[in-house]
């Protein structure tokens, strides 16, 4: 065999094979980075949502709610329960901000776990080479 001539397929040897797994490794690597960062881009995507949906939504219960407690103590005013009515209306919203407050922890804390693809995937990484 000349200089010239290519070396016939499988006759590579040990430098070429841990040239091609080393190549394999950073390709699964770097696929395993992408998931990662197209995670990390979703989960801020949602929590930005989140946080602009839920301000625009307390800004509207806020001013529903205010409008709504000032006609009814406006239709008491010239009434016996002038007094009453006002605190009944604290009284409800207080019960309806813990309410509210129970609910957001609770959904809060049933999120997905952050990652989760790429932590399976890594996961049946390891299973394979195993």
């Amino acid at each position: 065999m000349s200089t010239t001539e290519a070396p016939p397929p499988g006759a590579g040897g040990l430098f070429d094979m841990l040239k091609a797994l080393g190549r394999t490794a950073v390709e699964a690597f770097h696929s395993r980075l992408d998931l990662l960062v197209t995670e990390i881009a979703e989960e801020q995507s949602r929590i930005t949502e989140l946080v602009v949906v839920g301000a625009i939504a307390l800004l509207c219960l806020f001013l529903a709610i205010v409008f709504t407690a000032f006609f009814i103590v406006v239709a008491f005013w010239d009434t016996p329960y002038r007094l009453i009515v006002p605190g009944l209306i604290a009284a409800a919203l207080l019960v309806a901000s813990v309410a509210l407050w129970l609910h957001f922890r609770r959904t809060m804390r049933a999120k997905p776990r952050l990652f989760d693809a790429t932590l399976e995937e890594v996961s049946a990484d390891l299973k394979r080479l195993r």
